[in-house]
């Protein structure tokens, strides 16, 4: 690993005030006098050759630049360019204490700090198998009217730029009661967006795309993707929330002006957002991805860079696919069982696991949790008791026949019963043998549900035990930090088509570009029964899908997931055509590329696992055909295994067509798409 680091110290830009106060006091010594008025000389050009602060990246095509310095300022503003053009402006920012002080334009310019960074890192898994951490850095030291002290962070890499702000000194209690600016885009962007009407919500809902001058509000939730017409594109997210509270965008219902006010989210039951803790303490990251298309935003690690290396021994955090009963009720057959809660049931499905390779199998419920709970539902009651399996279940049995059949078994918790007994019960996990869990219903993104799965993690991680986070707020890098942590929902899923007819091929494309922006995200891959738009029905038991077989498959490669479900029954994926190719893709990639696709409309990711390529194409409602480069191949000749929609015809979605072809790097697949339709490819050296 090698660091490179360059220290520039800006000079010491101390207040002016402080210079008045030399002259006042030492008017009867001229040469005191002179020296004074020289010194605030040499301060005023310090000033002007180091404002406005700029960040710019290795490449020199992304800055960021911070202004607004001193008390005749309008405030601290943040100018976020590409290839010299505007893209964001961050105005009129504002942090408030409880305590009095305040981060603003009053605030003024102590010194600054430059540096680069350029590492290299290994992850245990994700997207890529090494991480590039390149950028140029800048800190900002300041100090408000009261005192306080506070750190600006500017970075800038290739594929984004960020800024936090910190309170550095140590030792001091700190309530902080707002986050304010004003988000303005340059030109007419279209923005790929979800929405709210309040802060406390499970973050799962239809995506937006609108032109900037229709945008619906009232809350934007992040990530948030805005394309502009010549391509361009700009992820706004979030990096390292840690102890905070999750930001949202909200439009500005009083203006004719397209702006947007940063919002944190409150603890329920207040208006304001109230972050307490003790300093030092940072805020999370906020980051713009920026790139020339939409698609390659989806190739960056910059959030992932912007976290804190693990501390301790991760090797054992080994991601896979898992089955999820739950999708399917209680209708898994057997000649010897009643399919249900009882060991019968589950070792069918660990059976179908260790057969296929299947990591994990997902032990959930049926009308009430797997654990003792007298009521049905899933939130807690008061007899609800984590550690206590129902008897009917007989959990030890399944642990047992799961051990020798190699394959792990995780269980499902809602949040608010794991968080009284958190450390008992993951001690109690850890001795029954269990490899993870899916914590369910978080359905907040303030600091005190933040400090809950931060503690979850940090306890799961002594324990041994990995972590999936459902209704939860968006993933924000954190799994380099805690390689337990294998995927979070944060979308609109599947599981939705039980109920609703919500989750459209439309919908799974736009959160392949806009969710994903984020990071790993969880979905309800694996559906084996699609059909039609016109002739689905939303059913409980056995659900259907939208989009064609090869859509299914496709996520598998389009999507970022570490640990994928593959979903219906056993009995359904029994000599069906496609069902080899969920046996044999990967759910770890040592390189991902973006090869083609508009945002919205359609997409085409590759990923590598050693030496094998996957492709995954995926469209909307439309027809599509295309020609898929092979760019990204290395010099050769590779053995192309297709899986493509076989038919064009709606009412035909599981049809599947095998084809086998010889490709070079300078080929170009020929690919039809049927609507809702899809593709993938197993491309591997011949």
């Amino acid at each position: 690993m090698k660091t490179g680091k360059e220290t520039k110290p800006a000079g010491n830009l101390r207040s002016s005030r402080l210079s008045a106060r030399v002259v006042s006091n030492n008017l009867t010594k001229p040469w005191l006098l002179l020296a004074a008025m020289c010194m605030a000389i040499l301060r005023a050009s310090c000033d002007a050759a180091a404002l406005p602060l700029q960040v710019r990246s290795p490449d020199g095509k992304n800055s960021i630049e911070l202004t607004g310095f001193g008390a005749q300022s309008n405030g601290l503003a943040f100018k976020i360019s590409r290839g010299g053009r505007p893209i964001i402006d961050i105005t009129s920012f504002t942090v408030r204490l409880a305590e009095g002080g305040e981060l603003s334009g009053a605030a003024m310019l102590e010194n600054i700090e430059r540096s680069k960074l350029d590492e290299r890192f290994p992850l245990p898994w994700g997207k890529t198998k090494e991480v590039v951490n390149r950028c140029e850095r800048a800190t900002a030291h300041l100090t408000d009217r009261l005192g306080v002290k506070w750190d600006i962070d500017l970075v800038a890499y290739d594929d984004g730029v960020a800024f936090r702000y910190r309170l550095p000194e140590p030792g001091k209690q700190f309530s902080l009661t707002g986050e304010l600016g004003d988000v303005r885009f340059t030109g007419v962007p279209t923005l790929h967006y979800t929405a709210w009407d309040r802060f406390t919500n499970d973050h799962e809902s239809e995506f937006h795309r609108d032109p900037l001058t229709g945008v619906r509000g009232p809350l934007l939730d992040l990530p948030l993707l805005a394309v502009w017409p010549d391509g361009l594109a700009a992820g706004l997210t979030e990096a390292r929330i840690r102890d905070f509270s999750s930001l949202y965008l909200e439009p500005d219902a009083d203006s004719d002006s397209e702006v947007f006010h940063l919002r944190l989210s409150p603890p329920p039951g207040k208006t304001n957002a109230c972050v307490i803790g003790r300093t030092p303490h940072a805020s999370p990251w906020r980051v713009v991805l920026l790139g020339d298309s939409a698609g390659r935003l989806l190739e960056n690690n910059l959030l992932v860079c912007l976290n804190d290396p693990p501390a301790g021994d991760f090797s054992w955090a080994k991601p896979g696919k898992t089955t999820w009963h739950w999708w399917n009720g209680t209708l898994e057959r057997g000649p010897s069982f009643v399919p249900g809660m009882n060991p019968e049931t589950h070792k069918r499905y660990i059976d179908f696991c260790a057969s296929n390779g299947i990591a994990f199998h997902a032990v959930i419920s049926d009308t009430r949790p797997w654990h003792v709970q007298s009521a049905a539902g899933f939130s807690p009651k008061p007899d609800t008791d984590i550690v206590t399996p129902r008897p009917e279940l007989q959990l030890p049995e399944i642990l047992k026949y799961a051990r020798q059949r190699g394959v792990g078994i995780r269980l499902w918790l809602h949040w608010k019963s794991l968080a009284p007994r958190l450390e008992e019960a993951f001690q109690e996990y850890e001795d029954w043998g269990i490899s993870g869990l899916m914590v369910d219903f978080l359905d907040r993104d303030d600091q005190e549900v933040v400090n809950f799965c931060e503690r979850a993690l940090e306890s799961a991680a002594r324990h041994k035990l990995h972590l999936q986070f459902h209704g939860s707020y968006k993933p924000s890098g954190e799994q380099r930090t805690w390689p337990n942590l294998f995927n979070r929902e944060s979308v609109l899923n599947l599981e939705y088509l039980k109920w609703s007819k919500r989750c459209t091929p439309p919908h799974n494309v736009e959160a392949a570009y806009v969710r994903q922006l984020a990071g790993p995200l969880d979905y309800h891959t694996g559906g084996f029964h699609s059909i039609s738009e016109r002739a689905f029905v939303a059913r409980d038991e056995n659900p259907y899908v939208l989009g064609t077989r090869c859509h299914h498959l496709a996520m598998y490669v389009v999507y970022e997931n570490p640990m994928p479900m593959v979903t219906d029954t056993p009995e359904a994926y029994e000599g069906q055509k496609g069902f080899d190719f969920i046996v044999k893709v990967p759910t770890t990639w040592d390189e991902s590329r973006f090869v083609t696709g508009v945002a919205g409309d359609y997409i085409v990711m590759a990923r590598r696992h050693g030496a094998t390529w996957y492709v995954g194409g995926m469209t909307d409602w439309t027809s599509r055909k295309l020609s898929v480069p092979l760019h990204f191949l290395a010099p050769g000749r590779y053995e192309a295994r297709l899986y493509v929609d076989g038919s064009m015809n709606e009412a035909e979605p599981n049809a599947i067509r095998m084809e086998v072809k010889t490709v070079r790097l300078d080929t170009s697949l020929p690919i039809s798409m049927a609507p809702g339709g899809g593709f993938t490819a197993i491309i591997a050296p011949k």
